[in-house]
């Protein structure tokens, strides 16, 4: 028994050496090769980075780069036998995926290698579905977010079954726009094109995006009579136009802008924007320049109006609305249909230059040139609004103001993309460029001026960026609360002493110094400069101050902000700027008025302050954020020892929880300000 299981033992263990001895010869033959590697494919992160792979052989390899990559070095060009292969890249995180071939050589035979690097993502998205062209072809544009340069594009063209081809072309990425060129069509049928673009990045992912470019069949105007802009204003009454009548003029606006009309917010939700107005709006100024048309399409797909387009437009069909106070007029339902002629502009479009108070109605929906303006409160971004609001709401009014001492507001639309880019608005003066328009905005009380102008490009808003570039002086200002005076206030030091300058700002009620809760306390305020607004949503600790208690029971009348300065020595005119508002139960209507001896007091006019924004029922007439104002005193002002001027509460009329107005004043309801300063010109 014994030796039979010595026996089974003795056999066992021969057949364990066998097996591995036949292990042995089998690793011997497999990386017994002239040639291999481990892998042959290679991805690395966007990041600069070093990578190395195993190269397996008899002998001597060799390792070379067979594509032009400045962006990769080998750090071993050869070897012996089994051994690593080190490579380094360099960093790809602002560009697109890339890749690069690898050649291993060795005892008559070669490998590749693929080293691939990450980077952007990329992205190829056409705005437009379709786009809408006329029978007469012309150039078009549609938006395009990408960052593919159009070269290394795959381009492809679906031309329909009526036999036209190569009808589109001259394709072109530039500025955020996909632009394109349209033949003339001779065809008595409208006829179609699929323009598909696409990208296959290093990596081996294809992105794509398509668009269906319709084009009208021939369309016979006969009998169509040109007419004037002023003809359209004076002559035509509201309603449809049954004249067999058009017009030829210039566009001053740019499809697919983000700023060009007010968008309004929804019937059926308050809390969220419709974007259909800034979508279909056009403007178009009559050849000389001298008056102004507004254009609203049927969709957005009929708007194909690009900026400094010459077009002629039919009108008849099309509907007229003609306003007053100011005067303007505007056409809308206009379609593809509508546009006789569209040609691009040679040359660049020059707007007229004025100053504000030569501003006529003939100037509305033209291209103009505002003459030394600056803006009134110039802190923070153009868009000085709690972030967290920009679904609800859809433009911030920008106060500016020139040196003849009239003032209008410049509208930013919250998807213009350098509204707020970390960067502070200008402080000096200078020159704002734009569309001229009129607009009325409840957030702001309604009315907001009989002009306003919309901006197209960040250059339009040519301001120096100092105030010593500017055409103002600052005798005094204030633009925050500062929490360091608090606990023991003075004269000379205290929250509220002038960042620059000298005087007092108080409210009528309270005590000069009184820095308690009961009366004057921080307040945020949201000029806060910043490039990821959601963040803290742009706001500020501390930029600004309050009060509570605004009617006076006793004497049955409002209290007031007074600010006290002295204008000693100052010829020319001064002027105030205020940046404020309310909660909700605080005072609405005030008066502003200036004094030199704070008994007998001149009126500078009425406003408004607006109930500051509530979340949970956010109303059409509150703000998230603050109104600016700017008053113009005569010259009797200036000169004083002392100058007294008061933004006193009108009466007891406050907002509600429903509506702007039809509450009374609530003594525990905060009036804040963020900003006050007195200006006169150098």
């Amino acid at each position: 028994m014994k030796r039979n299981l010595f026996n089974c033992y003795t056999l066992l263990a021969a057949a364990f050496l066998l097996a591995v001895a036949a292990c042995r010869k089998s690793e011997d033959y497999r990386f017994s090769t002239p040639l291999a590697i481990d892998a042959r494919i290679i991805r690395l992160g966007a990041a600069a980075d070093t990578t190395r792979f195993i190269v397996y052989a008899d002998g001597d390899w060799k390792l070379e780069l067979t594509d032009e990559a400045p962006w990769l070095q080998l750090q071993t060009t050869s070897g012996h036998g089994k051994s690593d292969a080190l490579v380094q890249v360099t960093d790809n995180s602002g560009q697109l995926p890339r890749a690069a071939k690898l050649v291993v050589k060795g005892g008559g035979k070669s490998d590749t290698i693929v080293l691939q690097q990450k980077g952007l993502t990329p992205a190829l998205a056409i705005t437009d579905e379709t786009a809408q062209a006329i029978a007469n072809g012309g150039t078009y544009k549609s938006g395009i977010n990408t960052n593919v340069p159009l070269e290394r594009m795959a381009i492809s063209y679906g031309y329909d079954a009526t036999g036209a081809v190569n009808w589109v072309s001259g394709l072109q990425v530039k500025d955020g726009y996909l632009f394109f060129k349209v033949d003339t069509n001779q065809l008595p049928v409208a006829r179609t094109v699929m323009l598909r673009l696409s990208y296959l990045d290093a990596l081996g992912t294809t992105t794509q995006d398509s668009m269906l470019i319709k084009q009208q069949p021939g369309m016979s105007y006969e009998g169509a009579v040109q007419k004037d802009f002023a003809y359209v204003k004076q002559s035509l009454a509201n309603g449809v136009v049954n004249e067999n009548i058009f017009v030829e003029g210039v566009v001053i606006s740019d499809k697919g802008h983000p700023n060009i009309a007010q968008n309004l917010n929804k019937s059926t939700d308050k809390h969220s924007l419709d974007k259909t107005e800034n979508s279909i709006a056009v403007y178009v100024q009559s050849p000389d320049g001298s008056n102004g048309l507004y254009f609203k399409t049927k969709t957005p797909g009929d708007n194909i109006f690009n900026f400094n387009d010459r077009v002629k437009i039919w009108l008849k069909g099309a509907t007229v609305q003609q306003l007053q106070n100011p005067s303007r007029t505007i056409i809308s339902g206009i379609d593809v249909i509508h546009i006789m002629k569209k040609d691009v502009g040679t040359g660049m479009l020059q707007p007229k230059e004025k100053y504000i108070s030569a501003l006529t109605d003939n100037d509305l929906y033209t291209y103009v040139k505002l003459k030394d303006v600056e803006i009134s409160v110039p802190s923070g971004a153009f868009t000085n609004i709690n972030e967290g609001y920009v679904a609800r709401m859809d433009c911030y009014p920008t106060h500016i103001r020139d040196i003849q001492g009239s003032s209008l507001n410049m509208l930013t639309n919250l998807d213009v993309l350098y509204r707020r880019d970390g960067k502070r608005v200008p402080q000096g003066s200078g020159s704002i460029t734009g569309v001229l328009v009129h607009e009325e905005y409840d957030r702001y009380g309604g009315d907001i001026g009989r002009y306003s102008i919309r901006h197209l490009k960040r250059e339009d808003i040519a301001l120096n960026e100092d105030r010593s570039n500017g055409f103002s002086n600052v005798l005094v200002e204030w633009s925050r609360f500062k929490t360091e005076y608090a606990a023991t206030p003075t004269e000379s030091q205290n929250p509220l002493t002038p960042d620059l300058g000298n005087g007092r700002i108080y409210q009528s009620g309270k005590k000069y110094l009184d820095f308690t809760t009961n009366g004057i306390t921080p307040t945020t305020d949201y000029n806060g400069l910043l490039q990821e607004p959601t963040t803290n949503k742009g706001a500020v600790s501390n930029g600004g101050w309050g009060c509570k208690g605004w009617w006076n029971a006793t004497a049955n009348t409002g209290e007031s902000w007074i600010i006290e300065v002295s204008t000693t020595g100052i010829s020319s005119p001064v002027s105030l700027q205020v940046e404020g508002n309310r909660d909700i139960g605080g005072p609405r209507n005030f008066v502003a008025e200036w004094s030199v001896d704070n008994t007998t007091w001149n009126s500078l006019g009425n406003f408004t302050f607006q109930d500051v924004a509530n979340w949970s029922n956010t109303l059409l007439t509150q703000v998230a954020g603050q109104k600016v104002l700017n008053f113009q005193l005569p010259q009797a002002a200036s000169g004083q020892d002392k100058l007294y001027i008061r933004l006193r509460v009108a009466n007891k009329n406050a907002g509600t929880t429903n509506a702007a107005t039809g509450g009374t004043i609530a003594a525990t309801a905060t009036c804040r300000l963020s900003h006050v300063s007195v200006k006169y010109n150098k």
